[in-house]
């Protein structure tokens, strides 16, 4: 290998080192430009931009453009009979040379007099395409391989950094709609103490409503920020996932190159790459499940899915010492209501389940489908709950914990949801031998009676 190609090689590991440091982790909005500016020198690219698309993909705008001497003016552009039309969404695509002869109606690159040209999609963490990484040569290149495997690992950066922008522009605008909401409540808690200080027995029974309606609101508004901060640790789960993933492909492209696929030891260490990606990507739907907003009672909602999502994001809270028992009927278990709401139902009642059980125990998980309903049962054999306390567990504001540990809105909140889907929930309990929650669901809300 010649000094000339070991420079570059060395400035490509570099490159890669720096992208997955804490330091340009913590750069912010910098990153695209560092990223950018450093990807353009490593890859010896006369052009390289980030693009944003729009809301319908017809068009991109550059979030950051950079030639070799540097930051270049931002602009926007449409796709249509431009390469990046077959890159946007789909894959990587490379043009080695006369790329201006396959797209001749592309006047932005035959103005930069563009020779060959890569770039590789970017995505979100839902694989919706938001944007391209592109890097364009005024001269013909060859090894098209490492240009894209390369781009590929920091396509996958780039996207989840476009994601975590619109994260953080959320996380900004619900700070400011909470802020507007307490100056609201402040304003009109004021003006009706005013009213009424008139009568001692109006102040009380509104004070009593008002308290009431308080604590709900903080519990509404805590939900919507918990709902964006579980996006939020999703997302940052998933982009050390697509760094292995864009390795994944990177390494396994090259070994399928260098006919080396038919090497077991090679073949079994990619698997259990691929596996373990997998996994982690489980676990991630589950909380994006759990951090969904909408406020729509028509989704498609498979009870067998949202348990065991929930059972997923509550693994680490299961002890050693607690057996888990699935016994799922055969038939589906789908409905319609609110994919959300019915993951915060279930992961409360399980979570009560495991916190029951403070030595050994078991807990059975079990589901039936009957005609115009489904039923669920979730039996633990903890603590269990006393005759007289039984029939108050659903009350705002009740718990049997300990100051510190419960708000007592949990299973309020719960027996609220499930109100709301036209369904019932039930308890059965002996203190200190069981305690069975029986949720009926019906299958399509708007034809229950």
């Amino acid at each position: 290998m010649n000094t000339p190609e070991i420079v570059k090689l060395k400035k490509r590991l570099a490159l890669i080192n720096e992208t997955v440091s804490n330091e340009i982790y913590n750069l912010g909005d910098s990153f695209f430009e560092q990223i950018v500016i450093k990807l353009n020198d490593a890859l010896g690219a006369d052009y390289t931009y980030i693009g944003v698309l729009n809301e319908d993909a017809s068009e991109m705008t550059t979030l950051t453009l950079v030639n070799k001497e540097g930051l270049m003016d931002n602009f926007s552009y449409p796709l249509k009979y431009t390469p990046c039309e077959n890159v946007v969404g789909q894959t990587a695509c490379t043009y080695e040379k006369d790329v201006t002869l396959f797209f001749p109606k592309d006047q932005l690159l035959a103005d930069m007099e563009i020779e060959a040209y890569t770039g590789i999609p970017l995505f979100n963490s839902k694989s919706v395409p938001t944007g391209i990484l592109v890097c364009m040569f005024k001269e013909p290149i060859t090894d098209i391989h490492t240009y894209e495997s390369l781009l590929l690992i920091f396509a996958s950066r780039a996207g989840a950094e476009l994601e975590h922008k619109k994260l953080y522009t959320r996380l900004d605008k619900h700070k400011k709609e909470l802020e507007n909401k307490v100056q609201e409540r402040t304003k009109e808690l004021i003006q009706k103490n005013r009213e009424l200080e008139i009568s001692n027995k109006e102040l009380g029974l509104a004070v009593n409503k008002l308290s009431e309606a308080q604590n709900q609101l903080i519990h509404s508004e805590k939900m919507a920020s918990l709902g964006i901060l579980t996006a939020g640790v999703a997302h940052e789960i998933n982009n050390p996932l697509n760094f292995i993933s864009g390795g994944y492909t990177g390494l396994k492209n090259y070994f399928e190159d260098s006919n080396e696929t038919t090497n077991g030891q090679v073949n079994f260490f990619l698997n259990s790459i691929n596996t373990g990606v997998e996994r982690a990507s489980k676990i991630i739907d589950g909380l994006s499940q759990f951090s969904r907003s909408t406020d729509s009672f028509e989704e498609f909602c498979d009870i067998h899915r949202i348990l065991d999502d929930c059972l997923i994001m509550l693994d680490i809270s299961i002890k050693d010492s607690i057996r888990l028992r699935k016994e799922y009927t055969n038939s589906e278990v789908n409905i319609t209501g609110n994919l959300g709401k019915l993951h915060q139902v279930f992961l409360n009642i399980l979570n009560n389940s495991i916190q029951s059980i403070t030595d050994k125990g078991e807990i059975l998980v079990k589901t039936k489908r009957f005609e115009s309903f489904v039923e669920i049962s979730i039996n633990d054999s903890g603590s269990g709950i006393s005759k007289e306390n039984i029939s108050q567990i659903v009350n705002p504001f009740y718990t049997t914990k300990q100051a510190g540990e419960g708000t007592g809105l949990g299973l309020s909140i719960t027996f609220t949801i499930i109100k709301d889907h036209r369904g019932s929930i039930e308890f059965e309990s002996e203190e200190n031998e069981y305690t069975k929650v029986i949720v009926k669901l019906p299958i399509n809300r708007n034809q229950h009676d």
